[in-house]
């Protein structure tokens, strides 16, 4: 419901004497209005000290002349028209000190508005066709509003420059305090950076702070999820993302509150990972086959380019739980402070299923390597030469029936990979020219013109490279008992599940015999991986090439023994034995 006529004119008068000068007829304000910074468009007075007044009429400005010499007892100026019309406006200049009377008229300013017109409040004068001005805009170079410098407005700035490609920074800025305290501390050189890292079920995260040694309620918090794909994660990544972060946070304070700023204040930074403080900070040497050479070339260049001078410190984690936290270093606790902020994160990212943050080219990383739109985290010699080399090494193998693709799923690769690397380097080069069959066998003397038959010298059978551990000359059946035996006696001394060993003892008989091995005297749990090897062939085993459901099964083994050794390791041994196994 509306207010009553007394309420209104009760308002009206409170207004008049708060706003109006009561003595003045022209109703001005007791202060000049102030800046203004909206939109031009929304103003329909302007005036201009040297011009006179101009009024938007329909998108169009109207311009009010001066009639010079005309006065009047309130100090009104008359206007006399002038015929020009605009479609532009520059800014609000100077104020005047009287208010102006403005005579209606119609004709266009057709100029570019004057640099000096300022924004007015009108008054209709009654009973006159008169218009007067009550109140004039201020100056606009009056001083403005000076922006405060923020952290926020770098870290916004840098974060829009981030694409598919290129640029990171850390997804979550905290400001506790007052960073104009926390700058002045950095130009200081009083500013501590301390940071740390977490990593579980490849997953990493880091957390950083940054504050004065002493007056620690202003600080700067920092929490970001280490970027690459799960293969690249550690905490040894982790270590180093949070380095870069504290590292650009600096520089992104000096830029905001000390541009033009030439010394480089110190800065302190600490974290509990040694080899991360060690590799970003050392004069050493660094590959790009060297681990997260991404990261370590990356913060190398960040301190190249930093305004402040970094001092790196080593800090000491608490080694146990049950260390109280009041008996701990200043330093000690600031670590664990950002211990817990960067698990609280990586739990956080857990339950919203964040779990790949995108590895980007970093900000000051020189040169990155992209293989299948995936960045690489380091230059692997191994995985480059998978990628030129698989492709034909793949349709060698379609072609001489070598390896099957359902034979390639089941191999554990990796352990053929590990024993290989153990293998005597000659021992290598037989082994890579033997799989292939090209080796001095009969077959191949001949084509060589080493000799002018084929035959196998024990046996006369043609020999090639398969021929060789199935000969059935007297001679080479008792040493391949001889090393059978062997073989036997080494996978005691390996602890490995008898029933395995059972296994794979059956499956070598079927190299020389396939009609030996059979499903039927191996236990049900193991049956799935004796098919798996069978798929793989009995000449794939006798080249190394295990099924990767083995190491799983001695794993299960071993534990229940109560022992701890890796079954990974065992399944690598394996194989270099079986190699030797049918090596000369």
């Amino acid at each position: 419901m509306a207010p009553d006529r007394n309420h209104w004119r009760l308002w009206q008068d409170t207004l008049t004497r708060a706003l109006l000068q009561s003595d003045d007829p022209s109703h001005h304000l007791r202060q000049p209005l102030g800046p203004w910074f909206d939109s031009i468009d929304d103003w329909n007075w302007l005036v201009s000290p040297t011009h006179g007044v101009f009024d938007c009429h329909r998108h169009a400005w109207r311009h009010y002349g001066h009639r010079l010499g005309s006065y009047s007892s309130s100090r009104r100026f008359h206007m006399r028209l002038a015929s020009h019309r605009t479609s532009g406006i520059k800014r609000p200049m100077a104020a005047l000190d009287v208010a102006e009377a403005l005579l209606p008229s119609v004709p266009f300013w057709t100029k570019p508005l004057l640099d000096d017109v300022c924004r007015v409040t009108t008054q209709p004068l009654h009973g006159l066709e008169e218009i007067v001005i009550s109140g004039v805009g201020l100056e606009h170079k009056s001083p403005r509003p000076v922006p405060q410098p923020s952290l926020f407005t770098a870290w916004e700035t840098a974060s829009a420059e981030v694409d598919k490609y290129f640029g990171w920074t850390p997804e979550e800025l905290e400001i506790v305090g007052d960073e104009g305290r926390l700058a002045e501390a950095l130009l200081s050189g009083h500013l501590c950076v301390i940071s740390d890292g977490s990593y579980k079920r490849d997953l990493g995260t880091a957390a950083v702070q940054l504050l004065p040694r002493k007056g620690e309620k202003d600080r700067i918090i920092v929490r970001c999820q280490t970027p690459g794909l799960p293969q690249d994660q550690s905490a040894y990544r982790s270590e180093l993302i949070g380095l870069l972060a504290g590292i650009m946070v600096v520089d992104w304070l000096l830029h905001q509150w000390a541009p033009t700023l030439q010394s480089k204040p110190r800065v302190r930074i600490a974290c509990d990972g040694f080899s991360a403080l060690l590799n970003t900070f050392s004069d050493n040497r660094v590959t790009p086959q060297q681990a997260q050479f991404d990261l370590v070339s990356s913060l190398r260049e960040a301190l190249a380019r930093s305004k402040a001078s970094w001092e790196p410190s080593h800090v000491y984690g608490p080694l146990d739980h049950a260390t109280p936290f009041s008996s701990l270093s200043w330093w000690s606790k600031r670590n664990v402070e950002v211990d817990n902020w960067a698990v609280a994160y990586r739990h956080q990212l857990e339950a919203s299923n964040q779990l790949i943050a995108p590895n980007a080219r970093f900000f000051t990383e020189l040169a990155a390597l992209y293989i299948g739109d995936v960045k690489q985290s380091r230059l692997d010699p191994d995985y480059i030469q998978e990628l030129v080399a698989l492709p034909a090494l793949r349709k060698r193998w379609r072609e001489k029936l070598t390896v099957t693709p359902e034979a390639e799923s089941e191999t554990d690769w990796t352990s053929l990979a590990r024993a290989m690397r153990s293998l005597p380097a000659g021992v290598q080069r037989w082994t890579t020219k033997h799989v292939v069959g090209m080796c001095g066998v009969g077959k191949f003397k001949v084509r060589w013109g080493y000799d002018t038959s084929a035959a196998c010298p024990c046996c006369g059978e043609f020999e090639d490279h398969l021929h060789v551990p199935r000969c059935m000359a007297p001679s080479t059946s008792a040493e391949w008992d001889r090393r059978t035996v062997a073989l036997d006696s080494w996978l005691d001394t390996q602890v490995t599940d008898p029933a395995i060993k059972h296994a794979l003892l059956s499956l070598l008989k079927g190299v020389r015999d396939p009609s030996l091995p059979s499903i039927r005297v191996v236990p049900g749990r193991l049956r799935s991986a004796f098919r798996s090897q069978q798929c793989i062939g009995y000449q794939g085993l006798l080249e190394g090439r295990l099924s990767h459901q083995w190491a799983p099964l001695q794993e299960e083994y071993l534990q229940s023994r109560g022992s701890q050794r890796s079954p990974t390791l065992w399944a690598s041994r394996l194989s270099h034995q079986l190699i030797l196994l049918g090596s000369d």
